[in-house]
């Protein structure tokens, strides 16, 4: 006799299998709502490139970031050679990294609130082609706009950490200096390591395990398998493993972002002794306001949470301390495909693009308007911000145009263009000639308005050079900032004309120069 199948093995079949297609759905419905964004994609030479490139960038004509307020590229310690005025930062009574070579000739005068912002590379602008899109020259130009009478100011230098920070703020002549109504400290998610002051503890094998299980072994392929068919979900889930397992007990990160510690343990206790501490120490004995603000990366938000969220705790105990924390915002109300390939440089550099610096000035005005309303005084109904074409910033930095002329809306400069002998030792931080590369794939040079500026032409003159090109980038009117676009503007006769509506950041330069000296460029910028 055949036998029957059992009604409950089919319906049992059944439900198994709506299980899967509803599974299915739901998952395929996550990755979709996660979002699938198009990544510029570099080839392997174009990555070691713009690393050479940002490198070469960071450590170009260092005497910039080595001025004290008294001194002047002529005096600053044999700094021409690259060699002169570092050691000065072994003196922390006498040193602070004054960033005023980006500051313009806008009528700041006794009425002037002065805000600080002090921090690393993320506040130095590390990689930056165009240093105004640093948060703190952004958020000066945006309250500027608004009739705030402003003058932010930026001190600081790669690689300093919280303890150095605050020297400079409380051993140097920086009070008196930049009579400061307003300090700021960017926190970055390395601040906890104090250097000579963080506590010598050294992780143990097994705090690295799961570095490990995400990266190597089953379960790395797994995920990278998942990786492949659903990119978002194991995005998250590799975020998340890390997040919850980074850090072992004693605040020693997991081997990522290059090993700094956490706010855990014994680095927790050093942080707030070395560094919170005195800070709440000195703002009460000084009356002047200062507040922290997280600067976190675009890496996860579990992640950025569980390396930033210590930090609330720490200063919840101070009550002259302020801590403004941008890790909601950034995640919820600015994240978005649409600025994914401005979040970094690049994708060989991970520090602040002009996304995120973007969205860093936007948070830093709201919350200074917010918080700090007694400060800033009441807005005038002027736009405050630089209205010609001034240009403060230039790669290579010995590129700098020479204002040679102002007639009615005609600004004209003379800029030196280096020849294409590159002629520098990376031991000895010694830059005589050097040209940028990308984004144009040849050799030129970048030179950057003190805010976006509307233009009606440039003309390039110059007799020992042939072949002149001009490029520009401008602010993406639908993104809000320059996403590093580059365009080509109609030329004739050495003029080139440009479309009224495009708010121009920095101007690129070619040229092919007729012997080893270089060539001595005429630029004329005629604005709207």
């Amino acid at each position: 006799m055949q036998k029957k199948s059992r009604p409950g093995a089919k319906i049992r079949i059944r439900n198994t299998l709506l299980i899967l297609a509803a599974f299915a759905v739901i998952t395929a419905a996550t990755e979709f709502l996660l979002g699938t964004t198009e990544v510029k994609t570099y080839s392997q030479e174009e990555l070691l490139l713009q690393e050479q490139e940002n490198t070469l960038i960071q450590w170009m004509d260092l005497e910039k970031f080595y001025l004290s307020p008294d001194d002047t590229a002529e005096n600053a310690g044999g700094a021409q050679d690259g060699s002169g005025s570092q050691d000065d930062a072994d003196d922390p009574g006498g040193f602070y990294p004054l960033l005023d070579y980006m500051q313009t000739d806008l009528p700041y005068d006794d009425d002037t609130v002065n805000i600080v912002v002090l921090g690393d590379s993320f506040v130095w602008g590390r990689s930056c082609i165009n240093r105004n899109e640093v948060f703190w020259r952004l958020l000066e130009n945006d309250l500027r706009a608004k009739g705030y009478n402003v003058r932010v100011s930026g001190v600081a230098i790669f690689g300093a950490n919280s303890v150095e920070e605050l020297r400079w703020l409380s051993e140097t002549s920086l009070m008196d200096d930049l009579s400061p109504d307003l300090v700021i400290f960017g926190y970055v998610y390395n601040d906890p390591d104090l250097g000579e002051n963080s506590p010598g503890i050294e992780a143990d094998g097994d705090s690295y395990r799961i570095t490990g299980f995400v990266s190597n072994g089953v379960s790395g392929k797994i995920l990278s398998a998942v990786g492949k068919l659903l990119p978002n979900i194991a995005e998250r889930l590799s975020n998340y493993i890390t997040a919850k397992t980074m850090y072992s007990d004693d605040g020693w990160f997991v081997p990522v972002y290059g090993n700094p510690p956490v706010l855990k343990g014994e680095i927790y206790d050093s942080y707030e002794r070395d560094f919170i501490a005195p800070l709440d120490d000195f703002s009460e004995k000084t009356g002047l306001p200062v507040a922290i603000m997280t600067l976190p990366l675009y890496q996860g938000e579990i992640i950025q949470k569980a390396l930033f969220r210590p930090l609330h705790e720490l200063c919840e105990k101070y009550d002259h301390i302020a801590l403004f924390d941008c890790l909601d915002a950034l995640y919820h109300d600015f994240d978005s495909a649409a600025h994914r390939n401005n979040y970094m440089i690049n994708i060989a550099d991970a520090h602040p693009g002009s996304a995120l610096n973007r969205f860093y000035a936007d948070f830093a005005a709201s919350i200074i308007e917010k918080n700090y309303g007694d400060i800033l005084g009441n807005p005038s109904e002027c736009d405050l911000r630089p209205k010609a074409p001034i240009i403060n910033d230039a790669l290579p930095g010995r590129t700098a145009p020479t204002l040679l002329d102002v007639r009615g809306n005609e600004y004209i400069y003379e800029v030196h263009y280096p020849s294409k002998v590159r002629n520098y030792d990376f031991a000895d931080l010694h830059f005589e000639r050097y040209y940028l590369t990308l984004p144009l794939n040849k050799d030129h040079i970048a030179l950057s308005f003190a805010a976006p500026a509307a233009l009606e032409s440039v003309a390039l003159t110059g007799d020992d050079a042939t072949g002149i090109e001009l490029s520009y980038m401008c602010i993406n009117e639908k993104l809000g900032y320059d996403d590093h676009t580059v365009y080509t503007p109609e030329e004739e006769n050495g003029v080139w004309k440009f479309e009224p509506d495009k708010r121009v950041t920095t101007l690129l330069i070619h040229a092919d120069c007729r012997n080893d000296d270089g060539a001595r460029l005429t630029l004329k910028i005629t604005g709207t």
